[in-house]
């Protein structure tokens, strides 16, 4: 029984992290534009119908509840881990693929990245201070 495989804070994580991406999926229906006709905008909404479903579907496999919205403390707690993740994909050297890469750029715009990354951590880190419930 693979729902066994997760031990219970493990499963806190995953599934509080699920519930964060389907409110963003759900936020992103919600934008007028996305339902004008036309094949871009109904790939994104079958795009999202699919992630939605292989959501469930990962829920389903690991014996996932649905618990509804995470307490306070691990909804604060993950976005400030997701967030100081996804900053990192913001340093100069990261940038590479999008374009040539400034060769002072670094200097200039990594500490911002570094002073965000400790930020989000600390956000993180502070969530532990919330009550959890």
């Amino acid at each position: 029984m693979i729902e066994n495989l997760l031990g219970e804070n493990q499963r806190r994580r995953v599934a509080t992290h699920l519930r964060l991406l389907e409110d963003d999926l759900a936020s992103l229906l919600l934008l007028p534009a996305l339902h004008r006709p036309g094949m871009p905008y109904e790939r994104i909404r079958e795009r999202v119908g699919q992630i939605e479903r292989e959501v469930a579907a990962l829920r389903e496999a690991f014996g996932l509840s649905d618990e509804g919205r995470p307490t306070l403390r691990r909804h604060v707690a993950a976005v400030g881990e997701i967030w100081c993740a996804r900053v990192e994909d913001l340093r100069a050297r990261r940038l590479k693929g999008y374009g040539d890469v400034n060769p002072e750029l670094a200097r200039h715009l990594d500490p911002y990245v570094d002073r965000l990354g400790i930020l989000l951590g600390e956000l993180a880190d502070a969530a532990t201070q919330l009550p959890d419930a």
